[in-house]
C-alpha cells in the first residue's frame, strides 16, 4: 500500500476488491460491494485469501487514522469520500465474515 499525502489518496492494493464491470470513482458504498464479494470467495477456491489475524483491526485503525479521501482500489471503483470511516467499516466486515476473534486491546497503563 502507498499513502500519496498531497491528494490524500490511499493505494490500497485488494482491499475493498469488488468485481464487475463498475464505474472507475464512486462515491458509494464500497464496503458492502467488498463484502458481497468476500462471502461468495469464501464459498470457493478463494476461501480465507485474506489474512485475517488479530493484527488486522489495529493495522486498518492506523491506516484510517490516515484519513483518505480517495481508496484507489485495484480491483473495483476507487472511492472517493471518508476513507476512514470505509476501512473502520471494512475491519468490521472482515471480522465478521472471517469469523476470527479479535483479541483485546490492551487497557491502558
Amino acid at each position: 500500500m502507498l499513502f500519496e499525502e498531497t491528494e490524500c489518496t490511499l493505494f490500497c492494493s485488494d482491499l475493498f476488491t469488488h468485481p464487475g464491470d463498475v464505474e472507475a470513482l464512486t462515491s458509494s458504498d464500497v464496503v458492502e460491494r467488498f463484502r458481497a464479494a468476500l462471502v461468495k470467495d469464501q464459498k470457493g477456491p478463494f476461501a480465507n485469501a485474506y489474512p485475517y489475524t488479530p493484527q488486522t483491526d489495529g493495522i486498518l485503525t492506523r491506516l484510517g487514522e490516515l484519513r483518505p479521501g480517495t481508496l484507489a482500489i485495484m480491483h473495483g471503483s476507487a472511492f472517493s469520500g471518508d476513507g476512514r470511516r470505509a476501512i473502520r467499516d471494512l475491519s468490521v466486515v472482515l471480522r465478521e465474515v472471517m469469523g476470527m476473534p479479535v483479541a483485546p486491546i490492551p487497557a491502558a497503563a
